[in-house]
């Protein structure tokens, strides 16, 4: 039973390490671990290229987490292992390829779109509270980085709050602390007054 275990998380993660932003990026001549924030993430690329490459690397990121949890759960359906728990993990899992992608020399984005997809999937209600207050939080800061540490701060109170299962709660939480360790840097430059705002390209 444990090598099943294992091959949904290690899958999960290679799907997870896809690096869609140098995937929509490189074919033009972009490279986004070099320029901007230097981050492999939807926001740097979108202050790259524009918008629309920007929303497309966001749906790529958030839609690898989702594959990987509609993947896990129909090989899932008739199983009798911890279905639950298993997902938490896959969808934890999926995120830490984000982080640490295995093709870009354990390097990687800051996992917030990633996270996104996994707990849309895992806990809807919970997600769409937390974009709701992301965008609230972006709108009223002007800073993409104060919705994310926001809304994944918040988010594993979310899950609990309406009442998914609590192996939800925990890999939320231990996202949270992650995403806020690969944040530190815009961190620092919010507490220096020298983040940049979304709405500067």
């Amino acid at each position: 039973m444990l090598w099943k275990i294992f091959l949904f998380y290690f899958f999960s993660y290679l799907l997870g390490s896809i690096p869609f932003a140098l995937v929509f990026s490189l074919p033009q001549g972009v490279d986004p671990r070099k320029e901007g924030s230097k981050n492999p993430g939807a926001t740097n690329v979108a202050r790259l290229l524009g918008k629309k490459w920007g929303i497309l690397t966001f749906l790529g990121d958030a839609g690898k987490g989702i594959l990987a949890l509609l993947l896990a759960s129909y090989f899932l359906k008739d199983s009798h292992l911890p279905k639950e728990v298993i997902l938490a993990g896959v969808g934890f899992f999926a995120v830490l390829g984000h982080l640490f992608s295995i093709f870009l020399k354990f390097k990687g984005g800051k996992g917030v779109a990633t996270t996104i997809g996994v707990f849309l999937f895992l806990a809807p209600k919970a997600m769409l509270t937390g974009l709701i207050i992301f965008f609230i939080a972006v709108a009223l800061s002007g800073f993409v980085s104060v919705g994310s540490l926001l809304t994944t701060l918040i988010l594993p109170f979310l899950i609990h709050l309406f009442g998914y299962p609590k192996a939800y709660v925990i890999s939320s939480a231990a996202l949270t602390v992650l995403i806020w360790i690969k944040h530190k840097d815009n961190i620092k430059r919010l507490l220096r007054g020298e983040e940049k705002s979304w709405k500067k390209r």
